[in-house]
């Protein structure tokens, strides 16, 4: 996250600064023990989905024991609310708009832009992933994940790590990313009927069982896979000197979430424990990006940042020993958003090609406002047949399982398929035209009064000073990173990173 005082130096230092050399992170001075770095990484797992947060249903005693003797975040943000922008921003420390086809789901993470893993790999780390890393993008112009050497498990990579060494291990789970066996939560002992259910779904049993099964794939995130993890951690008897992260890397998998730049798009789930060094049991109010955790890798393993990364160490706020807010500049965060599955038509010219949303905002305690630069296009993806006279009609189980039948910025579930079967009843058709419908250019949320941003005040006279200086906020800034959205240097650029229609599939 950006400071928002001195931007035009900032912009300078940005824009100016010279390729990052893996190397000169070497000349940064080493501590005595440099901390081994873990990586606990779920795929559409958000805040508030915890049972430490107040949920009724889900338990997370892994995550519950991370926040006990750690740090934990509650404005916690990632970058982009979409796979492979979310964790091309995590590795590079950078927003997702400086990363030019990193920016897309289906893009790749260009070679010229230097990642974590391989300044700690350079500076004496043994680096390793498992599972997920960057993805599902491919690896372009790169030998392997930018994330790491792939090792099957965590216990097969400490066995090879050579003794003494720091390590530096990305753990990416696929839960709880859809699909899910239906019914699987309840099976396993979750009630439907204890579910709280948000203000933007429908209230009914296919919407709440679905929720369960979400939990249920969260729980085995938390249980079956990071427990393990860290019991394998603590024989080593190194538990003390890591740095270990948990956190998910976008919102989860449901109508107006993921793939949103709402709250349940964006807001994240983020605890940091090392137990040798910050003092635990405590929560902070800092707005912070998923993106600061690369400076805050390299800072804590005694290594120069990068002078492009546009996001700033978390060191300072995990070495702090008190609550609350730390640092008063961090009074906000920013989120943006390209191409999700490229299921936008570009209206000019006949190439095939096939455009995303593009958003860009900015979120603080009070309010979120969002920039749509594209208010013609559709949200979540092109009704692709929805409203056609004499169109086949839609099988639930078409729409449960298919993202790409309509709307297909919106992961195929039952909770689709029972909001799109039941759109045009009363009770059903807000939900429906709120995941459905345009918007306007310029949407803002009074977060006080509308906690689920279900209405947008932009237009109202009340507010008008308020979206003019959010607005202004949000596009400096964006020029001083420079994003080509707020530049007008080729502003639809993104939209001819080479996304194809013929990547059709779940896995986003």
């Amino acid at each position: 996250m950006i400071k928002p005082m001195g931007r035009n130096l900032l912009a300078a230092a940005v824009l100016l600064a010279p390729a990052w050399n893996a190397g000169a992170a070497l000349a940064a001075a080493e501590p005595p023990s440099r901390p081994n770095i873990l990586f606990l990484f779920a795929d559409d797992w958000a805040w508030p989905h915890a049972s430490c947060l107040g949920d009724r249903v889900i338990k997370t005693p892994t995550f519950d024991r991370l926040v006990r003797q750690g740090v934990m975040f509650r404005n916690a943000h990632c970058a982009a609310p979409s796979c492979s922008p979310s964790r091309a921003a995590v590795l590079t420390g950078q927003w997702p708009w400086r990363l030019e086809q990193g920016a897309n789901l289906k893009g790749y993470l260009p070679a010229k832009f230097a990642v974590y893993p391989d300044l700690l790999e350079h500076a004496g780390y043994y680096v390793g992933l498992t599972g997920k890393g960057y993805g599902p993008g491919s690896l372009g112009d790169r030998k392997r994940n930018a994330a790491g050497p792939l090792y099957k498990n965590f216990t097969d990579f400490l066995a090879q790590r050579p003794a003494g060494q720091p390590f530096c291990y990305w753990f990416g789970s696929h839960h709880p990313h859809r699909p899910y066996a239906p019914g699987c939560g309840a099976a396993h002992g979750l009630d439907p009927s204890a579910v709280q259910v948000p203000p933007y779904l429908p209230d009914c049993p296919a919407v709440r069982s679905d929720i369960c099964d979400y939990y249920y794939n969260t729980q085995v995130f938390d249980q079956e896979e990071c427990a393990p993890i860290l019991a394998a951690l603590e024989r080593t008897g190194e538990m003390d000197n890591t740095l270990i992260v948990i956190s998910g890397d976008n919102g989860w998998p449901f109508p107006r979430s993921k793939a949103t730049n709402f709250d349940t798009g964006t807001h994240q789930t983020l605890a940091i424990c090392w137990p040798a060094k910050i003092k635990g049991g405590r929560t902070v109010d800092d707005f912070v990006s998923l993106a600061d955790l690369a400076p805050t890798f390299l800072q804590a393993a005694g290594l120069a940042i990068p002078p492009t990364m546009t996001a700033r160490s978390l060191l300072p706020i995990l070495l702090a020993e008190q609550s609350g807010q730390i640092d008063p500049q961090r009074d906000h965060v920013l989120t943006g958003m390209e191409t999700h599955v490229a299921c936008h038509p570009i209206e000019t010219g006949d190439n095939g090609e096939l455009a995303g949303y593009p958003r860009r905002t900015i979120v603080t305690r009070d309010f979120h406002y969002v920039r749509n630069f594209h208010p013609e296009r559709w949200p979540g993806g092109a009704p692709e047949g929805l409203e056609k006279p004499g169109a086949q009609p839609f099988t639930f189980e078409r729409l449960a399982s298919d993202t790409f039948t309509a709307l297909a910025d919106i992961d195929a579930s039952p909770s689709k398929a029972w909001l799109l079967l039941h759109r045009n009843e009363p009770a059903v058709q807000p939900l429906a035209a709120a995941v459905m419908d345009k918007r306007p250019a310029r949407e803002l949320y009074d977060l006080h009064k509308d906690p689920y941003e279900l209405t947008n005040v932009a237009e109202d006279p009340a507010y008008a000073r308020k979206v003019q200086e959010l607005d202004g906020q949000l596009m400096a800034e964006l020029k001083a990173t420079g994003d080509p959205r707020a530049c007008n240097d080729d502003p639809d650029r993104f939209d001819h990173y080479g996304v194809q229609r013929s990547a059709r599939r779940q896995g986003k």
